[in-house]
């Protein structure tokens, strides 16, 4: 060989060396490229479910709160129920004792009103004693009243409120949970605060004069049970009796009603009373009230009775003196065209129970916004450690070392992910009535959703993110 061909031989061999080496690289890189892409979806994949959990919390909690205030409207109802039987019980006990006395007879009142009327005035001898289930101590009706008012004020209440206080720490607790599931080491982290939050004023506690919500949804309840309906019924009798007034006639006047007062308490009150048409010649025409039963149970002590034409000491009988005399002189009661039971009324409230509640509670409700509809949004940020994954710069067992420590360019925060959730109100399928229905804690219908991120988000969790090496 000569000289000059000796000189060129091996370079060829470097060459191939350089690209081989050049090679190595690519492929390096192309490895920790492949372990970085691979580990962020991971990572955003966790961090999905993570945010749907914690959204799917938000949601359970929210449904809860709803269950709870319909709950609160239920014992409500339950409240109504008892106190209405309890006055029936008062009003059947007094009216089988009037009927046992004959004032009036029933003979008198089948044969004004109706033999329909007679009947039913007799049957009253079968709730003789009736009122003795209205007794405070220890009858059944008062442990009902008073059982239902213990579970609404020291059980429900007291259940939204754990559950209101809690949820923001349940919440995340729980999308750390998933977040770590996903994982066999501990170098995948939630975030401690939230990139956005919305439930911070989202969910309020609503008393005083902000009751009226629940009161109206009570009402509404009270609406299906014609138990507890307005129990008012007019009977006239056929014929004439007065020659002064002869298109007047008998009446037989049936009052009742189940009331929430305001917004403290619940009162029922029934009486039945026969008015009869007399007439003189000092006054004219006039009816006079021969009560026929009544009763009446209240919540509150306090409760004021004005709202009922009533004296506070009631004659027992008028054998000493005219019963429009005493009325004219005692009373503002209107003798002869009135509509009321005035003094039904007055052996009612003056033999009346007091049944001792507190009233309608305080409820949970969305606070209220001006505009929009309300959804409770948050967005979270994942980071996993760059000495947790498979590359040729981690520090782990499977990560290059000397020379073959090749840099991936991840900052000190390592990898992250950014993933956003909301719970929203929907309902399963259509009202009925085709109509639209606000977002409430009253209807159980909120349900969760991964959403996207904002642009604001994603640029705060850059800045979180700090500098590469």
């Amino acid at each position: 060989m000569r000289a000059g061909d000796r000189s060129q031989a091996g370079q060829a061999l470097v060459l191939a060396v350089a690209l081989l080496a050049a090679a190595a690289a690519g492929l390096v890189q192309l490895f920790d490229g492949g372990q970085l892409l691979r580990e962020k979806i991971r990572l955003a994949r966790a961090l999905d479910a993570a945010a749907y959990s914690g959204a799917l919390v938000q949601a359970r909690s929210l449904n809860f709160l709803a269950y709870a205030n319909r709950a609160l409207v239920a014992h409500q109802v339950g409240m109504a129920h008892a106190i209405t039987l309890a006055s029936w019980a008062k009003f059947g006990d007094a009216q089988a004792r009037r009927f046992a006395s004959s004032n009036p007879p029933a003979s008198l009142i089948g044969g004004l009103f109706g033999a329909a009327h007679g009947r039913a005035y007799r049957s009253a001898a079968g709730a003789a004693g009736a009122g003795g289930a209205a007794d405070w101590q220890d009858g059944a009706l008062a442990r009902a009243f008073a059982e239902h008012d213990r579970v609404v004020h020291d059980v429900l209440l007291r259940a939204q409120a754990a559950v209101q206080q809690s949820l923001a720490d349940v919440r995340m607790q729980t999308m750390r949970t998933v977040l770590a599931a996903h994982y066999d080491d501990d170098a995948a982290h939630l975030d401690a605060a939230l990139l956005a939050d919305t439930l911070p004023g989202f969910v309020v506690r609503h008393g005083g004069a902000a009751r009226a919500p629940l009161k109206s949804m009570v009402e509404e309840a009270r609406s299906h049970y014609g138990f507890l309906a307005p129990r008012d019924h007019d009977h006239r009798s056929l014929l004439p009796s007065e020659w002064r007034c002869p298109w007047l006639r008998h009446e037989l006047r049936r009052r009742g009603a189940t009331s929430l007062v305001g917004l403290e308490t619940w009162r029922s009150d029934d009486t039945l009373s026969f008015h009869a048409l007399r007439s003189n010649r000092w006054i004219g025409c006039y009816y006079r009230e021969y009560p026929m039963g009544w009763g009446s149970v209240k919540g509150d002590a306090s409760l004021q009775d004005d709202e009922l034409p009533h004296v506070d000491e009631p004659p027992e009988d008028f054998a000493d003196q005219d019963f429009w005399r005493w009325v004219r002189g005692h009373t503002d009661w209107r003798l002869l065209d009135g509509t009321a039971n005035p003094l039904a009324n007055s052996f009612a409230l003056s033999q009346g129970v007091v049944w001792q509640g507190r009233g309608l509670p305080w409820f949970t409700g969305l606070a209220d916004r001006e505009t929009g509809e309300p959804a409770l949004r948050f967005a979270a940020r994942a980071t996993r450690a760059a000495a947790a994954m498979r590359t040729t710069d981690a520090a782990g067992p499977r990560g290059g070392t000397g020379r073959l420590a090749f840099g991936t360019g991840l900052g000190a925060g390592g990898l992250s992910a950014v993933s956003a959730a909301s719970t929203y109100y929907r309902r399963p399928s259509g009202r009925a009535d085709g109509g639209t229905e606000r977002p409430s804690l009253f209807m159980p219908y909120w349900q969760a959703r991964l959403v996207p991120v904002e642009p604001a988000e994603r640029e705060q969790a850059w800045r979180r993110q700090g500098p590469a090496w």
